[in-house]
């Protein structure tokens, strides 16, 4: 094979790689607004859901981005009022998993008042948009339509 052939192939092979990345990386964590009819109840959780919301992360064992998407978790759920972060091991409840389309881990699910997922993060998130999905909920008391 011709060298310059092979240099080309060599340069477009990194170039779609460097797209990949670029795009792959962007969606890591980014706020997606979704509607999963029903609620989720305390029993589903295996655990209290917030008065205002609950931060729902789907772990697993072999998940190095788990443990520090979960600190951040702890700690922004600690600064708002009644917010509560409930961790859920995928591996061990496949039929929550399955029933709520969770294909990674880290994901986290906002939930509002009445338990219902208005938002999703996949992958490791910044404090920012853990926060940007919290602000958009409605504060304690009021109603939307």
């Amino acid at each position: 094979m011709d060298p310059m052939v092979r240099l080309m192939a060599v340069t477009v092979l990194l170039a779609v790689s460097a797209v990949v990345y670029l795009w792959w990386s962007r969606r890591q964590g980014q706020v997606r607004h979704v509607h999963i009819p029903g609620a989720l109840t305390p029993e589903d959780l295996g655990a209290s859901r917030g008065l205002r919301a609950t931060l729902v992360q789907f772990s697993s064992p072999m998940c190095a981005k788990c443990p520090p998407t979960r600190d951040l978790l702890l700690r922004v759920a600690q600064e708002y009022s009644h917010v509560v972060h409930v961790e859920i091991d995928a591996s061990e409840r496949l039929d929550l998993a399955r029933r709520l389309d969770i294909m990674r881990t880290p994901t986290t699910l906002v939930l509002d008042a009445d338990g219902v997922v208005v938002s999703r993060m996949n992958g490791a998130l910044s404090e920012v948009q853990a926060r940007e999905a919290l602000d958009e909920l409605p504060p304690p008391g009021e109603y939307s339509i």
